[in-house]
């Protein structure tokens, strides 16, 4: 019999752990929550044959139509028929299960990503281990809201493409990275950002190995890519006759240029204040009065896409000194070890590419626009403490595991706000530490 290594049965614990966050209570909020009102309830209509018009491409609202479709195969899913059912009457799990799943596989993903970056497991460990207690990755796993599907796409499809340069020289390979990445524009246009990370990645890998790169490995890509998003609009498009290809997305530019102003929403934020996280998102609010031996007390119900201050904080730090540390060596020309410099670049370049280009947007923005770059900083966070771990001085690792403990009680202590827990009102003000989170 295979006998399980350490590192797997870690790597099961951080999985397991991530379901069970995930998948936990996910129906205990009976109503749709914050953009919930949209996602799923146009996969409703794609099932019922109506049409409507939606700012992004399809994909999300396809799959939401799948994650209901599934839900009422199942026995005690009450739905009769899904031609007939109004949203309103539809379970809130029918349509979040999907998000909690794909949730959960995404530390996985980023532990693979990470591993074949360094062969390094306490590395890649560390990785998973921020990526399935992250507040902000929980809230959005547990809500109907296409964010995940724009991570897990997007990092899966560098997973492939890591796999092609570092593991198996195989076209599938390049395939699959591609078919994902038609997958996370189709999300969501700043999915693209993924696709800078994807150009940078294969430019470096091919330099590494020859003087000058291999041209059809980017055609492959690219072509994939636009042939992936254009194939997946063709179910909307017979669905929705109103518009053709052209004039869908000329009408989805439109709206994103002229309908979405800054600041018109109370929960609008700066791009160059997400790594501080000072304005984070409410998605929902319930205040409830309990009878407490004859005194009423204030009890707040609230999901907030609060991430965990402290990974934010810590993640900030290390990813500055990652890019800024990079760069020194680059201007000095210092040539050190090559596997860590490379992994030092496709960090940095991934964080800079998913968050300098919302710098031009001047729609309203919002902190989870910030998520796929904070998962960059995300490991480069990870990439410290697994040297300080592996540091021969102990002060250094005692750095680490203090960090690391910080960590760990600060996902604690936020977890009421990512699990809609109830609390009363004092621990809930007791949690928003400045003014401009509530």
């Amino acid at each position: 019999m295979k006998i399980l290594s350490p590192s797997k049965y870690w790597l099961f614990f951080i999985f397991s752990a991530s379901l069970f966050l995930r998948f936990l209570g996910i129906g205990q909020i009976d109503n749709a929550v914050f953009d919930e009102i949209f996602y799923p309830q146009y996969g409703l209509m794609y099932l019922q044959g109506k049409e409507f018009f939606y700012a992004h491409p399809p994909l999300a609202n396809y799959l939401y139509s799948i994650s209901i479709w599934v839900y009422s195969l199942l026995p005690g899913s009450n739905i009769e028929s899904l031609q007939t059912i109004e949203f309103s009457a539809l379970n809130p799990i029918s349509y979040r299960w999907l998000n909690a799943l794909l949730g959960s596989l995404l530390p996985l993903i980023i532990y693979k990503i990470s591993f074949l970056l360094s062969r390094n497991l306490l590395f890649a460990l560390l990785c998973a281990c921020l990526i399935a207690i992250e507040g902000s990755l929980i809230v959005d796993s547990r809500i109907a809201l296409a964010n995940i599907f724009l991570l897990t796409f997007g990092f899966a499809s560098l997973y492939f493409l890591l796999r092609f340069y570092l593991l198996e020289n195989r076209t599938s390979n390049l395939i699959m990275a591609s078919v994902f990445m038609g997958m996370v524009i189709s999300v969501k246009w700043s999915g693209l950002g993924f696709l800078l990370v994807a150009f940078f990645i294969m430019a470096i890998m091919e330099l590494k190995e020859q003087k000058k790169p291999e041209i059809r490995h980017f055609i492959y890509v690219l072509f994939f890519t636009i042939l992936a998003y254009t194939l997946l609009f063709v179910p909307d498009l017979y669905l929705n006759e109103n518009y053709g290809l052209f004039e869908k997305h000329r009408q989805i530019l439109s709206y994103h240029q002229t309908m979405v102003t800054e600041n018109e929403h109370p929960y609008c934020s700066k791009w160059f204040t997400w790594p501080l996280m000072m304005r984070p998102v409410g998605y929902y609010f319930d205040n409830t009065m309990i009878d407490q031996g004859g005194i009423a007390a204030s009890y707040f119900t609230t999901i907030h896409l609060l991430p965990n201050a402290f990974i934010y904080w810590f993640s900030t730090l290390a990813i500055t000194v990652m890019i800024v540390s990079q760069t020194i060596n680059i201007v000095l020309k210092k040539i050190g070890d090559q596997k860590k410099q490379i992994l030092s670049a496709v960090i940095g370049f991934g964080y800079l590419a998913n968050l300098l280009p919302w710098a031009f947007i001047d729609r309203c923005l919002f902190l989870y626009h910030y998520q796929p770059a904070s998962i960059f900083s995300f490991i480069a966070l990870a990439w410290y403490l697994s040297e300080l771990l592996d540091a021969n001085k102990p002060v250094y690792r005692l750095l680490a595991i203090s960090l690391m403990v910080v960590i760990v009680l600060s996902f604690l202590y936020w977890l009421p706000f990512h699990m809609g827990f109830s609390i009363p009102e004092y621990e809930f003000s007791r949690r928003m530490w400045f003014e401009s989170w509530i």
